[in-house]
């Protein structure tokens, strides 16, 4: 997402045109949910996606032809034979899919502004006409609104912006995109706009840049968490090791662990070179706020840790929030599988959060040790 929005300003700026194609609504089976982005840019590379297959190459196609005619279109699809019987995604739900054509410096602006707020951990939602009937809103038209209070743009009429941002609290607390219909009752017709909320950026902070660190680092990043990592050797980390990391820390795990701001957007995955270094990187972070902490090791070793960690103190019931042993269970051997499995563990956490607080997340995970009470 984050090369989509950084993209579109840029397009703008150089008078270039690029095709915004969002998936805004699905019903049934599809092969992507709501939110979803492909961005056609003017020499037709792609950036996203839309699932692949027929729905979007025929989104591509039209959208192409959209660019031509300087035009928007919201795009309905049934995946039925018609659009998945060469591909395999007779998936028999619905899709609607708008092609926007951001070309304004309001848009640009918006953009811009979106990645700052970002940066700089501000929850926020755009609105976006989709479909409308009344000649005072255009589609196509944006608004977004952070939660400290900035907004940039205008959905034409004050009554709609104001029921959109009475929606919009829902969408932020549950991250969930909405097509949100509104018809004011006095003849002007019916609008759709797309709400949807763009959450801060998830921290990811990984202790140890050995191996697994590195891997997991590469795969952190590809996967839209802002990484640091943190580590005692300064051979290791490095931009050489570790070049997708956002912040690399170099000094005493345990020492930097408990200094870093650690807030309930961070995900914090412990992989150093040993027993003590991971004990002691557990113990610097058990009481913070963040929404997932990870262990690596065998079920022996982390019962030993854990039974440490109780004499120090540490409760059984939050030693049993901790993941560990850390990934889900794929079987995995080789450090790139070890890699996966741990990432695919946050991405399990983070997606099946539906409120702020991400510890209210309870996806399926592997058995934790338990600790001895």
């Amino acid at each position: 997402m984050q090369e989509i929005y950084q993209k579109i300003p840029e397009l703008i700026e150089n008078g270039e045109t690029s095709a915004y194609c969002t998936v805004v609504e699905t019903k049934g089976s599809t092969p992507q949910k709501s939110g979803a982005k492909l961005l056609i840019l003017p020499d037709l590379q792609n950036i996203g996606t839309l699932g692949g297959g027929c729905v979007e190459a025929e989104t591509r196609q039209q959208a192409i032809d959209l660019i031509r005619e300087r035009t928007t279109r919201l795009l309905e699809f049934q995946l039925d034979n018609d659009y998945g019987w060469d591909d395999g995604l007779i998936c028999g739900g619905q899709m609607k899919i708008f092609i926007d054509l951001p070309t304004s410096k309001t848009e640009q602006n918006l953009f811009n502004s979106l990645q700052r707020l970002s940066v700089h951990k501000i929850s926020l939602y755009v609105a976006t006409v989709v479909e409308s009937e009344d000649t005072e809103v255009q589609v196509g038209q944006k608004r977004l609104v952070a939660t400290n209070g900035e907004t940039i743009g205008n959905l034409g009429r004050t009554a709609l912006e104001t029921e959109v941002h009475q929606v919009a609290s829902d969408v932020l607390r549950t991250s969930e995109p909405l097509l949100f219909k509104w018809n004011s009752g006095n003849e002007t017709g019916q609008i759709s706009v797309f709400i949807e909320p763009i959450q801060s950026r998830s921290t990811l902070l990984i202790a140890g840049a050995g191996h697994i660190g590195q891997a997991l680092c590469h795969l952190g990043n590809w996967t839209d968490f802002d990484v640091t990592v943190i580590d005692d050797r300064v051979d290791l980390a490095s931009e050489r090791y570790l070049p997708d990391a956002k912040q690399i820390i170099v000094g005493d795990i345990a020492t930097e662990l408990s200094q870093y701001l650690i807030d309930h957007l961070t995900y914090v995955v412990i992989v150093t070179r040993g027993h003590n270094h991971d004990e002691e990187a557990l113990h610097a972070v058990i009481n913070s706020k963040a929404c997932y902490i990870g262990l690596i090791g065998s079920r022996r070793k982390i019962k030993l840790i854990f039974d440490d960690l109780i004499e120090m103190g540490i409760s059984p019931e939050r030693l049993a929030q901790i993941y560990a042993p850390i990934g889900l269970d794929i079987s995995s051997k080789t450090v790139p599988e070890i890699a996966v499995s741990i990432a695919s563990q946050l991405i399990q956490v983070r997606n099946s959060a539906k409120s702020v607080n991400r510890l209210e997340s309870k996806p399926k995970r592997m058995p934790t040790i338990q600790a001895a009470s």
